[in-house]
């Protein structure tokens, strides 16, 4: 198992002011501090349907997105870490959240995963970095953020609908994974 060498290896400090050695942890501190996945899915979308057509987009505030950007990129290495650590899961994910009825406007929880994957968070990650590696999820990552908070288009060679498929998946695991994970607020609470 790879060690960790930092405090803050997943860097979620900058963002939710919790610095974690728990991958599982970061999932339920993105979906906790940097907004709900009804919004991931929203902001995601509309980014990269601005990048197909070449425009900026301004209606998403760049802290925003720049605050849901360096989430992503935490879940990211999280995932990359319970990847290479082959690291099992803390607790079975309450699948009753995927079967539930989704709001008014809003999609099912899982709506992209087929059956096997809603119980194996580590199958999802797999096809993750099988899709790409670490460096190319980084890199892609940084062009899409670029095109999200910059009002000039830049051309961007990338396969738009894979990277925001394979991207929705992840955070949907995520999410479902952390359901259930109690955050402690930061002030002077432990965890048990």
């Amino acid at each position: 198992m790879q060690a960790l060498k930092t405090a803050d290896p997943f860097h979620t400090g900058g963002w939710s002011l919790e610095r974690t050695t728990d991958p599982y942890r970061v999932f339920a501190l993105c979906f906790y501090h940097a907004g709900d996945i009804h919004e991931f899915r929203q902001w995601l979308l509309h980014i990269f349907l601005f990048i197909e057509r070449f425009e900026g987009q301004t209606k998403v505030p760049p802290f925003t997105l720049c605050c849901a950007f360096m989430a992503i990129d935490s879940v990211i290495d999280a995932a990359h870490y319970i990847y290479e650590n082959e690291l099992e899961p803390h607790h079975q994910p309450d699948l009753s959240t995927v079967a539930a009825e989704p709001l008014p406007g809003q999609q099912q929880f899982a709506s992209y995963f087929i059956e096997e994957e809603q119980v194996d968070i580590r199958k999802v990650i797999e096809q993750f970095f099988t899709y790409q590696t670490w460096d190319e999820w980084k890199s892609d990552l940084s062009l899409v953020l670029y095109n999200g908070v910059t009002e000039h288009a830049v051309g961007v060679e990338l396969d738009e609908f894979s990277v925001w498929y394979y991207l929705m998946k992840l955070l949907e695991a995520a999410y479902i994974q952390s359901r259930g994970v109690v955050i402690y607020e930061l002030c002077g609470f432990t965890e048990p």
